[in-house]
């Protein structure tokens, strides 16, 4: 599908400075196991899948390399520990908790997708199109068999939406059932959604209120803009193609609205008549499917659990002062007050808007400044040190060495030798 030609991001300086201290962090020394790469792969594919809208290409290329099958199931679970504090401040081994799913299915073939906020989802893959009575008794027997686990191993309880069978190509119809699911997931922790319809016999759904929440949630950054837009999408799938553009394009000027409301950007503009004529092309599932790009690319904040919130006014502040004070004698508690902020909301809001906390930046920041100087200089590893704002050599060491994988002594010697054999 073809998706607007502007992208709403920050400047490239802005993307270099973050996206390579991410990088690093992500990658140094980390010597990861082959299951790990598939991980990674797999959380691509289903962050893909669902929140970027993966093309049909890119579909067959990943059950090619993943060796999926040909239909499956959606089960979209909920970290119950992780609402309580819209995951701030609560940590979790997201491979840790990936490998144990996969432990604790033996029997399934399973793709499972990365935490955002606290949810995580997983796709059951099966060739076999189950009646819908067994495919609803062995998903729920599924769902208490992994919860009792992750309740045992990690203290965490869950609650999961189950979704219906279908063609990998077209799981987000699953996608959407089980979000649907999770809307009663207080009243029963573990709806399959057959049983929508015992859970609310009036199939009562307020679209004005549910459109209120929508606006809201925009407005506030909160990633549960999602599931009320998926929610406003299911409601009007059985729409007339007229009918589910003009909802869709309703939605979207009321998202951009929001979202522009209490932001600093004054130049962000919206090609709503573009958008008409994009959505012209499409009709039927398509057209909701496109409806939901749209959203993703004009809202610009559900991403992956690692990337980083360019619009937040903080960050950029933070960002800012690292580039000029990095080698000062900085501390969490500096920072908070230069951005006139308290320390604790400070480390929370950095936490949650690049994935990482203050310190890893700090130091990957000098890390990376070490390496500039050691690379383009004939200053000593003691020189240095004291140049990027550390004043003990060893513990500079240490942190060079947790970083890049070698020490600084290492390094100097690792890039002589290849400039000299250049």
């Amino acid at each position: 599908m073809k998706l607007p030609s502007k992208h709403l991001a920050a400047s490239a300086d802005q993307r270099d400075f973050w996206d390579d201290l991410q990088m690093d962090i992500l990658t140094a020394n980390q010597n990861l196991a082959g299951e790990d790469y598939r991980a990674y792969i797999e959380r691509s594919f289903m962050f893909s899948l669902f929140f970027r809208g993966c093309t049909a290409m890119e579909i067959v290329g990943f059950q090619k390399v993943l060796q999926l099958k040909d239909n499956g199931y959606l089960i979209l679970i909920e970290l119950l520990e992780l609402s309580k504090n819209s995951m701030i401040g609560f940590t979790v081994d997201e491979f840790a908790l990936h490998h144990f799913i996969k432990k604790a299915l033996p029997s399934k073939s399973c793709i499972i997708g990365p935490i955002l906020t606290n949810r995580m989802s997983i796709l059951i893959c099966d060739d076999n199109i189950l009646p819908d009575a067994v495919h609803k008794e062995e998903s729920l027997a599924l769902c208490h068999e992994l919860a009792t686990a992750i309740d045992k191993h990690f203290q965490i309880k869950i609650t999961a939406g189950i979704g219906s069978m279908h063609s990998i190509h077209s799981i987000y119809s699953s996608f959407t059932d089980a979000l649907s699911c999770l809307y009663y997931s207080s009243a029963c922790p573990f709806v399959h959604y057959l049983d929508l319809n015992r859970m609310d016999p009036n199939n009562h759904f307020d679209y004005l209120v549910t459109q209120k929440h929508l606006v809201e949630a925009v407005r506030l950054r909160k990633v549960e803009a999602y599931d009320y837009f998926g929610l406003l999408m299911d409601n009007i799938r059985t729409f007339s193609d007229t009918a589910k553009r003009n909802k869709i394009l309703e939605i979207l000027v009321l998202a951009n609205n929001a979202i522009t409301l209490d932001s600093q950007n004054d130049n962000k503009q919206v090609d709503y008549i573009g958008y008409v004529r994009q959505l012209m092309n499409y009709t039927g599932s398509d057209l909701i499917d496109y409806g939901y790009q749209l959203f993703i690319y004009i809202t610009s904040y559900v991403k992956p659990q690692n990337s980083i919130d360019y619009s937040n006014h903080i960050v950029k502040a933070t960002k800012e002062y690292l580039e000029t004070h990095y080698a000062d004698d900085i501390s969490l508690e500096d920072m908070a007050l230069h951005v006139n902020i308290s320390p604790q909301y400070f480390s929370k809001l950095i936490k949650k808007s690049t994935g990482f906390n203050f310190i890893d930046w700090l130091s990957m920041l000098r890390v990376k400044k070490a390496k500039e100087l050691l690379n383009n200089s004939d200053l000593s590893v003691k020189e240095v040190c004291f140049m990027v704002g550390y004043k003990d050599p060893n513990y500079f060491s240490r942190i060079f060495k947790k970083r890049i994988g070698i020490t600084p002594s290492e390094y100097v010697k690792a890039n002589s030798f290849l400039s000299n054999k250049n």
